[in-house]
């Protein structure tokens, strides 16, 4: 279990692919001012608040993307995109999944990264400005 997590962990650092699983971490642009604040309001666009929906919650149609800008900071924001690669069926991402891997791409890279997971396109992008 402790190989395959630092398998992964690594595919996120480095930008690789594992069984079907692809990485790649941002090289250029801004990085997180504030990592935990990110990965907040990652919690909150996945699962929902105060009563509710969450962003991401519901049901994505075949090859639908759902993106969103979210301000961080008075001085950063948060491009944050989910898409269903699939192009044959809609699916309901699971909430726990989508916090999971998009954390990964907060934790694992500091200018933020893209992922591709079980059919499940992830992507943090953080950028100083304004929504």
């Amino acid at each position: 279990m402790k190989t395959t997590t630092i398998l992964a962990t690594l595919a996120v650092v480095l930008g690789a692919s594992i069984d079907g699983v692809t990485a790649t971490c941002f090289r250029s642009g801004d990085i997180f001012q504030d990592k935990g604040n990110a990965r907040w309001h990652v919690e909150r666009a996945c699962k929902g608040y105060d009563n509710q929906q969450g962003f991401f919650q519901g049901t994505f149609a075949a090859g639908e993307s759902k993106y969103t800008c979210v301000q961080g900071s008075t001085t950063q924001k948060y491009d944050i995109t989910v898409r269903n690669e699939n192009t044959n069926a809609a699916i309901d991402l699971n909430d726990d999944d989508c916090v999971l891997r998009l954390h990964n791409e907060i934790n694992g890279c500091d200018h933020g990264g893209d992922s591709t997971v079980s059919g499940w396109r992830f992507i943090v992008d953080p950028n100083n400005g304004i929504c």
